[in-house]
């Protein structure tokens, strides 16, 4: 039996459709992204996707960690339904981003600066969207570039290990390990890697297992978007997994800077209340550090789900930020 936010959903997706002008029909029809690459001014190659719409708002999607530009499939549609040009960024190891020996979470906002101004967006201002473990790095523009942002939306956010008041999530352990022991976790996910090749189904039983109900039904239910999370999951390491070691271990220690010095710049934090992942004394931890900040708690919604089911509403504020 279809549940009333399934049915309200899929009446507002239907309505918004038959009032979408014919090329966005078309884009939202063809579910096709677009790929790029991108040399920076220190010879290094940034790796995005493109979603939406070309002529739209632009906004940035900062993916979590594992993870990869195509990440944001999850939310093509609604891109497209919002009339916004979503680029999905790989950071650098992940996707086909040159590896950055030595990188920090600080050296990310130069990085964005540049790839928007190579996509013909120099001296004007876009929006950001991170997810999870792409929360510092949302954050880290927020508080770097906020004369260059329309609005920054920190959605199902992974804090520091440790940050007051922050209970502790179901994959804190494992992101302290790999932080504490890299060349050993690299070794176990490159046995991931090869088992995710040969045997998706089991890895991904293992990786979801601890995913909130609504997680789970939301991807496993779905063809889709359980083959987007294994192409995800593939291109996060399709160069190697000592980048995804890295973004791991850069969440798991000090990110370098603080999140109550951010100020001219909208953020909003949108927290589920079934989040595993990201409990939700995580959501409202972001919202006292950062003054000014919208807060959004669905208290149905896990780590995955509370962004499907709110795209529309966190997208919506790139046009009338």
């Amino acid at each position: 039996m279809i549940s009333r936010r399934e049915a309200l959903g899929a009446g507002a997706a239907l309505l918004s459709t038959a009032l979408l002008p014919t090329w966005a029909k078309a884009a939202t029809q063809a579910g096709v992204s677009r790929a790029g690459r991108v040399r920076l001014a220190n010879g290094r190659c940034l790796s995005y996707h493109e979603f939406g719409i070309p002529t739209g708002p632009l906004v940035f999607y900062f993916h979590g960690t594992p993870g990869s530009s195509l990440e944001a499939g999850l939310i093509e549609h609604e891109a497209c339904l919002a009339g916004v040009h979503l680029v999905s960024v790989d950071r650098p190891g992940m996707g086909h981003s040159t590896y950055y020996c030595g990188r920090r979470i600080l050296d990310w906002p130069c990085d964005v600066e540049q790839l928007a101004d190579i996509l013909g967006y120099g001296g004007t201002s876009f929006g950001v969207v991170g997810l999870s473990g792409g929360a510092p790095y949302a954050s880290v523009c927020a508080r770097m570039i906020p004369h260059r942002l329309t609005h920054v939306a920190i959605v199902s956010g992974h804090a520091e290990l440790g940050a007051p008041g922050v209970s502790a999530g179901s994959e804190d352990d494992a992101i302290a390990l790999i932080t504490r022991r890299p060349r050993l976790a690299c070794k176990g996910l490159n046995f991931i890697a090869r088992r995710l090749d040969r045997k998706p189904d089991h890895v991904i039983a293992k990786i979801t297992k601890d995913w909130s109900a609504a997680d789970r039904e939301l991807v496993l239910c779905n063809p889709r978007y359980y083959r987007n999370l294994i192409a995800n999951l593939n291109e996060a390491s399709c160069c190697g997994t000592e980048g995804v070691v890295t973004d791991i271990g850069l969440l798991g220690c000090d990110w370098g800077f603080e999140l109550c010095r951010i100020q001219g710049v909208n953020v909003s934090i949108w927290q589920g209340g079934c989040d595993r992942i990201a409990p939700p004394s995580t959501g409202r931890y972001f919202h006292n550090q950062i003054a000014g900040s919208e807060f959004h708690f669905d208290p149905q919604a896990g780590h995955v789900t509370m962004l499907k089911w709110h795209a529309p509403e966190i997208l919506a504020r790139y046009h009338n930020p």
